[in-house]
């Protein structure tokens, strides 16, 4: 059998050229494949990397700023771009644009303290979405566009519809691998949009926690944290404390907006001091702010010049208003040693400085240290003074238009030698919260002194007394009274509670929910000195009264000469309390004359020194039990 005729030697060369051209493309392929995944890989890496160096900066104020001089230290290292600034937008409408910049020089990429976008930059960046970008070359000199480098880079930051700020980059260098640039940029800028909402969202939930709302200042909770800090400070600090005067008048004469801003003035001017720190907005119209100083006799110059900037006059939508206030000032370490103590040293200095009205600044010093020193020595006798039972009821009787013994008020007295007299006492015992506790014993053995008295003298028939507003607001006072009335015996409408005309106007609902509960068991209200306070008239027709206690500051002028427009007054207010329905007492009655006009006015009862002054319990049992239980007058005051 024949063997096949064997391949040409030329065409088997053929074939084998063509199977190794086909395996080296193979190869050629492979290799450019495993290269462009080598290259994507590194550049995967490279991106990585950055991201995860903007991403992982540590928390704080701090973090949008250093996550951005990371992220523009990544693209000065890894692409072309040679010069790079980053604005972001404002938070809010209080605190600035954060501005980052750095440059490429030599090997070392350097941040900068940030400049503003170019003019061009921003006016495309009001028209640009986020994440869009643009690429240009300088035609001609633009400010902020360095002159060495003519090409540029926009791109918007944001996330959504959503733009938070633009990246604005510069180079001489023609990008050999735009695309790569372009991701990497890209990848950033995504990243930074996601620390700027973190960072804007960690801020509003701070401005919640500590700071004022309305005015972007501290608040109260923000200033005393900071203020327990001051003593690790050696440089001595002056705090000032303002409080505005006359804002009620400008929110009812202009509005609640123009109030608003108003006070928003008031707290851009005190932040807008070079020195001022720590600047706070304790209530309402309140101000506080720390001021750090070189020597603490400059204090009362710096304080001076900055509330003299404060006393500007302010225009907003055409109204003029001239800032007005009270301002007292206290230095550490020279007025107080640590932060509670140089607060209460600024506050106790304000509280003289409103003595005088109108704008004024008032230091503490030593008159004022002297009084802060006793009314602390006082709030300590007033603490052991209630551990001792020194606080007992005397009584001042209430007598009718003829004389006669119809009821009393029982006023708290201090049983102690040099023991001062209720108007230092009593705000003492409400400060310290020792009221609740003497006000509920006073109730007690009051209301059943009062039954023994009625069962003793069938002409007894009333108690007064008077109610601290903290008592009120205490959630047992309702069961108190009731405890007091059914352990003794004491009718409801034998016991009068006297309260405030303040009270009435300020109290919150559960005080005054807790008053009609009172009245409608029968215990009646009275509204004590009427004539000190607002003495509004048309109060009286909504507020759940029974008696309407003229205060003595209206009744010691109807015996002076001219004073006949006060008669008619008195005449006026007696009427239109009748008409509502309430019995009225006049108050400080000192003479025959005063007792006899306000008779003739139609007042149902009367109470003054005239008649008697407050009596222990004990004398005011022997007064009821005399012959016919009625007052025999003192006469004329001589001391």
């Amino acid at each position: 059998m024949k063997k096949p005729l064997s391949e040409n030697l030329p065409d088997t060369i053929e074939r084998l050229q063509r199977q190794l051209a086909r395996e080296r493309k193979a190869r050629h392929d492979a290799e450019h494949v495993a290269e462009t995944s080598t290259r994507r890989l590194y550049r995967e890496q490279l991106k990585l990397q950055a991201i995860s160096q903007v991403a992982t900066q540590t928390h704080g104020s701090m973090r949008l700023r250093q996550a951005t001089q990371e992220a523009l230290k990544a693209l000065l290292k890894h692409t072309v771009w040679r010069y790079c600034r980053v604005v972001y937008k404002p938070f809010d409408n209080i605190t600035p644009p954060v501005r980052v910049s750095a440059l490429c020089e030599g090997e070392n990429p350097l941040t900068r303290p940030g400049d503003s976008l170019t003019a061009s930059a921003r006016m495309w960046l009001e028209q640009a979405s986020p994440l869009e970008f643009m690429a240009d070359e300088r035609i001609t000199a633009e400010k902020r566009w360095p002159e060495n480098m003519p090409r540029r880079f926009l791109c918007g930051i944001g996330i959504g519809e959503q733009c938070m700020g633009a990246m604005e980059l510069f180079s001489y260098l023609e990008d050999d691998d735009p695309a790569f640039s372009q991701e990497m940029i890209l990848a950033l800028v995504r990243e930074l949009a996601h620390v700027y909402k973190s960072e804007r969202d960690r801020q509003a939930i701070e401005r919640m926690a500590w700071r004022d709302v309305l005015t972007g200042a501290l608040n109260r909770a923000a200033f005393f944290r900071d203020l327990e800090t001051i003593t690790i400070d050696t440089r001595p600090l002056a705090l000032l404390y303002i409080d505005l005067s006359g804002f009620g008048e400008i929110n009812e004469e202009h509005g609640h907006e123009i109030a608003d801003r108003y006070l928003f003035e008031i707290a851009r001017r005190l932040e807008s001091e070079p020195l001022s720190r720590s600047v706070a907005r304790l209530g309402s119209d309140e101000f506080v702010l720390l001021l750090p100083l070189i020597d603490v006799r400059h204090a009362d110059t710096l304080v001076e010049a900055l509330l003299a900037d404060l006393t500007q006059p302010l225009i907003l939508d055409h109204y003029r208003i001239d800032p007005a206030f009270s301002a007292g000032l206290a230095v550490y370490p020279d007025d107080a040693s640590d932060g509670h103590a140089l607060f209460y040293a600024a506050d106790t200095a304000l509280s003289h400085a409103r003595e005088h009205g109108g704008t004024s600044l008032r230091r503490f010093d030593a008159e004022i240290a002297e009084q802060l020193e006793r009314r602390k020595q006082l709030a300590l006798r007033v603490r052991q003074a209630v551990t001792r039972q020194e606080f007992v009821a005397f009584f001042q009787p209430i007598v009718s238009s003829d004389y006669r013994i119809v009821g009393a008020e029982a006023l708290l007295r201090w049983q102690a030698a040099d023991a001062p007299g209720p108007a230092e006492f009593i705000p003492l015992l409400e400060e310290q919260g020792l009221i609740r506790e003497v006000g509920r014993q006073m109730l007690h053995d009051v209301i059943h002194t009062a039954a023994r008295w009625r069962l003793e003298q069938h002409t007894f028939e009333s108690i007064s007394i008077n109610v601290s507003p903290i008592q009120l607001r205490e959630e047992a006072f309702v069961n108190h009274v009731v405890d007091a009335l059914k352990d003794s015996g004491l009718p409801a409408s034998c016991l009068i509670l006297e309260i405030t005309e303040s009270l009435y106007i300020s109290a919150e609902k559960a005080v005054l929910d807790r008053l009609a509960r009172l009245r409608a068991m029968g215990v009646r209200l009275a509204l004590d000195d009427f004539g000190t306070g607002y003495s509004a008239l048309s109060y009286l027709q909504w507020m759940p009264l029974d008696i309407l206690k003229i205060d003595k500051s209206f009744v010691l002028k109807l015996a002076e000469a001219h004073s006949g427009r006060d008669i008619t007054i008195v005449r006026a207010i007696i009427q239109i309390a009748q008409a509502c329905g309430l019995d009225v007492t006049a108050e400080g009655i000192e003479t025959a004359e005063v007792a006899h006009i306000m008779c003739d006015l139609g007042a149902h009862c009367l109470q003054g020194y005239y008649f008697s002054r407050p009596i222990s319990e004990r004398a005011m049992t022997e007064l009821l039990h005399s012959k016919t239980a009625q007052i025999a007058p003192l006469g004329p005051l001589t001391d």
